[in-house]
């Protein structure tokens, strides 16, 4: 086989690896799944069967196989020293927490998905070929999910027959579980969107942010929508003026975090809130985090193991009538909460320096141009909505779940556009040597036009 045919089938293979890991991470094994029955256990373990876990390790040895071949290896699990701490801290709550095995069969996903984000970027060869990649995935979303409001009704919308959350019958829910889901996920595919229009087609990437706006508003997703503009504009604040980025977030961070423990503990805030028109309960939030607060106060340094607090035996048969449907929540419905119990504040400390302060770390190494550019504004706009939404849903260290896994991709691009310089000449991608720090590594995404973007 001569170089061209060899290159040829490398893309190919480079292109289903794409496809298949989106797909894999937003459809799944189970779309239009039928809620009209309960299911058990714990729902933080959903999406992590068999059939799931079975195509994650799969991926997994593709990835491998894949980062073999090119010799790019420097983004596995970076930056490696905190990477260990993060899943070693947390792999000894899980030992001595709850349920220790089930608990390190979800940790051990979850590792699994970071390995598979480090490695998805490097899959394009060029921008261009980023864009398209992304576009076509992008579109194969929103076809299913209005593929199935339209042929299967019953089972991309929520009914008044659902057996857990009849009142949100209405709602869209496309091929996902539920209508939270489906929010997030067309919250991502909006910023997507205005990235493709820079970056792709200008109608087209116009196609797939109004879409994705209609559905997120059909989804019933208030508060996710609410959030764009407040992304959009923080987003567009601290490109232009990195030097106010700091203050910026950790000033929105300080806002999210009052108003949730708020609302929570001080009933007099809880008022004023709803004197405003604000739902203080945040849908019901407040009864679950209430739950949560009061048991990290019982074991703030160790948490309860990971993913092994909710729907757990002595959580539910710890609660009296009045409050027992909070207790049998799937999870906090806030990811910083999620994280303290599965942790406890170790744990939630070194996630925060993982997916909050190195991406406004990488902000500052970038220069200007590599800043303003439509790609990092991609990945910041990811970034941001993850971080704010997660206050009010779990989206962070999950073993499953497209959110998360492109909220790591998005710190991955992040951490590559902060090493990434242009070059005037069109040589190939160079394999990486050695793996370090100043290791050149195949990032096609990260080149400008026609110009090859290498490590510094």
């Amino acid at each position: 086989m001569d170089a061209s045919h060899d290159g040829q089938g490398r893309g190919y293979w480079r292109d289903a690896l794409f496809y298949v890991t989106f797909l894999y991470f937003t459809v799944g094994f189970s779309p239009y799944v039928s809620l009209s029955s309960t299911y058990e256990g714990s729902a933080m373990a959903a999406g992590s069967n068999l059939l799931n876990q079975f195509t994650a390790i799969i991926l997994l040895f593709s990835f491998v196989a894949f980062m073999a071949k090119e010799q790019s290896f420097s983004l596995l699990l970076a930056p490696r020293l905190l990477m260990a701490a993060i899943f070693g801290w947390y792999a000894f709550t899980s030992l001595v927490g709850e349920a220790p095995m089930f608990s390190l069969r979800r940790l051990v996903m979850c590792i699994i998905i970071c390995v598979l984000a480090g490695g998805f970027l490097q899959l394009p060869r060029t921008e261009r070929h980023f864009t398209s990649l992304l576009a076509v995935c992008a579109l194969i979303i929103l076809f299913l999910c209005y593929f199935g409001i339209a042929a299967l009704p019953s089972r991309s919308i929520h009914q008044a027959s659902d057996a857990l959350e009849p009142f949100l019958a209405g709602d869209w829910r496309g091929v996902f579980n539920h209508k939270n889901e489906a929010a997030s996920v067309m919250s991502v595919l909006i910023i997507v969107g205005i990235y493709l229009c820079r970056r792709w087609s200008f109608i087209g990437g116009l196609t797939v942010l109004l879409l994705s706006l209609i559905f997120l508003v059909k989804s019933g997703g208030k508060t996710a929508l609410g959030l764009m503009p407040i992304i959009i504009a923080t987003g567009w604040f601290i490109v232009r003026w990195p030097q106010w980025r700091y203050l910026v977030v950790t000033g929105l961070m300080v806002v999210f975090t009052g108003v949730v423990i708020g609302t929570t503990v001080d009933p007099v805030f809880s008022q004023m809130l709803t004197r405003m028109g604000i739902d203080a309960s945040f849908t019901g939030r407040t009864d679950i985090w209430t739950i949560a607060i009061d048991y990290i106060r019982k074991s703030p340094i160790l948490g309860y193991g990971y993913q092994a607090f909710w729907r757990s035996d002595a959580l539910i048969s710890g609660f009296t009538e009045s409050n027992s449907w909070a207790a049998t929540a799937p999870a906090s419905h806030n990811g910083y909460f999620d994280l303290v119990l599965a942790g406890g504040m170790p744990g939630l400390v070194l996630v925060l320096l993982w997916i909050y302060l190195l991406p406004l770390h990488y902000l500052g190494k970038m220069d200007d141009a590599t800043r303003r550019s439509p790609l990092t504004k991609l990945y910041v706009g990811v970034w941001l909505y993850v971080l704010l939404y997660g206050f009010l849903e779990t989206l962070f260290l999950l073993s499953a779940g497209f959110v998360w896994f492109f909220l790591v991709v998005a710190v991955v691009g992040l951490h590559l556009q902060a090493n990434a310089s242009l070059v005037e000449d069109e040589r190939g991608p160079e394999p990486v040597r050695g793996g370090g720090d100043d290791a050149v590594v195949p990032t096609p995404v990260l080149r400008q036009s026609s110009q090859a973007v290498r490590h510094r």
